[in-house]
């Protein structure tokens, strides 16, 4: 005949393996699984695996934003097929596309993300993306992945 498991009062059966734990655990000590759903702190602050919930952001942010992320990535590679040219008015030219993308992309990522938290499931780190927008080279692929994770979030454009 099997053993029945007894627990104190201040216990309950992990869910995974049955053993009896602290109520107030979080993760049973003897097999490892989260018991309790734990999505936010002490401070009330939404934890790194805590699901992202929209409702928590405002914003006012228009939903065009994503036109300067795009336009962003369009000017820069434009720079780099007209810096492989050479000539004194292309590259002038040139370098005025690159000094308007490389204060555009990062500010059109910034709004477009404060909108994306708003209306979305996507809840992306404003630093690395405003950081990968502004690095020669990486911005466009940066953008072209944060355009594509955009699209697969919100559905648009």
């Amino acid at each position: 005949m099997g053993s029945k498991r007894e627990k104190a009062a201040d216990e309950v059966f992990c869910r995974s393996c049955g053993e009896a734990i602290k109520q107030e655990a979080e993760i049973c000590p003897s097999c490892g699984v989260r018991n309790k759903d734990h999505h936010r702190s002490s401070s009330g602050r939404a934890t790194e695996d805590a699901p992202h919930d929209p409702t928590e952001y405002e914003t006012t942010v228009s939903d065009t934003w994503w036109y300067g992320v795009a336009g962003g990535v369009a000017l820069w590679v434009l720079v780099f097929l007209l810096s492989g040219f050479g000539g004194g008015r292309l590259e002038t030219f040139a370098g005025l596309l690159a000094l308007l993308a490389w204060v555009g992309l990062p500010i059109a990522i910034y709004f477009d993300i404060q909108y994306i938290r708003a209306n979305g499931d996507w809840n992306p780190n404003i630093a690395v993306w405003v950081v990968l927008s502004a690095l020669w080279i990486v911005n466009i692929f940066a953008g072209a992945v944060f355009l594509y994770r955009r699209h697969e979030v919100l559905g648009e454009p």
